[in-house]
């Protein structure tokens, strides 16, 4: 085995090992569906689910609720039991007609903050 080509192994496999660090540095917990869903309008809403792409840290999660502009009392945010990807979030109150605004930070299981919002409408 020539120098030359001990040189070219060695760089292919520090190249790939690069790259494949870098994806998982990149990687983030993105909503991937909210029910109910954004721009959509509802008849009855009793909790929101949120859905990433990864688990997500409870205790590190935020999610705001606003309607009409006012801010919406929550009375949980907490992880599906079976399926830390589903962040069930439960108002003290049912919610009423109007428009909702959520906004959301998520800390992924691997500490990866990513953030976003959406908006909805409950009528009756």
């Amino acid at each position: 085995m020539s120098a030359a080509f001990l040189k070219r192994v060695l760089n292919t496999a520090a190249l790939v090992t690069l790259m494949a660090g870098a994806s998982a540095a990149f990687a983030h917990a993105h909503l991937e569906q909210a029910t109910p869903a954004a721009d959509s309008s509802t008849a009855e809403v009793r909790e929101l689910r949120l859905q990433f792409s990864e688990g997500v840290e409870q205790a590190f999660t935020k999610v705001a609720i606003s309607r009409d502009g006012a801010p919406v009392a929550l009375s949980s945010v907490k992880t599906e039991p079976s399926d830390r990807k589903v962040l069930i979030v439960t108002p003290q109150q049912p919610f009423s007609a109007g428009q909702y605004e959520v906004k959301w930070s998520a800390v992924s299981v691997d500490t990866h903050k990513s953030a976003g919002q959406y908006r909805f409408t409950v009528s009756n």
